[in-house]
């Protein structure tokens, strides 16, 4: 009977510390995949930000702004809606607050020249959160030194 008992106590014993040591690798491994998750892209929605615009025989279409790992990110797509090449450097983009006022400007560059009717995709960086602040933004062509 010692020996059936101690069997027992020792079976028990090791059935523990198998199911113990399981339940403690699946809670490190959950963790460890919190560790490398991102946090989530924030974007601004704002009708002043992201309608379409233009200016000019340019059309701006398809914005988004978004905020990611302390990087705010502004893209457009900027069409040429004339029949002609258009020339200059690129465009300043200035985003606003509620009142109007200037937050940051920023520059949009692409290249030089749009050929009649091409579509371009801008792009431009800010190294701030300006998501959650921008109401508007307005487009300002920035022509090429001659």
């Amino acid at each position: 009977m010692k020996k059936f008992t101690k069997l027992m106590l020792l079976g028990v014993f090791a059935i523990g510390v198998t199911t113990g040591c399981g339940c403690k690798k699946k809670e490190d491994q959950g963790k460890d995949k919190d560790k490398d998750k991102k946090p989530p892209v924030q974007a601004n929605t704002e009708t002043g930000v992201v309608e379409d615009k233009e200016l000019g025989v340019f059309k701006f279409e398809n914005t988004s702004l978004t905020y990611e790992n302390g990087n705010s990110f502004l893209e457009t797509t900027v069409t040429n809606n004339s029949d002609e090449v258009q020339n200059l450097e690129g465009f300043w983009i200035h985003v606003k607050d509620k009142d109007g006022k200037e937050i940051v400007t920023l520059e949009g560059f692409f290249g030089g020249t749009i050929a009649a009717h091409e579509s371009k995709v801008i792009s431009s960086t800010y190294g701030d959160n300006i998501i959650n602040v921008a109401k508007e933004i307005t487009y300002e062509i920035k022509k090429t030194a001659e």
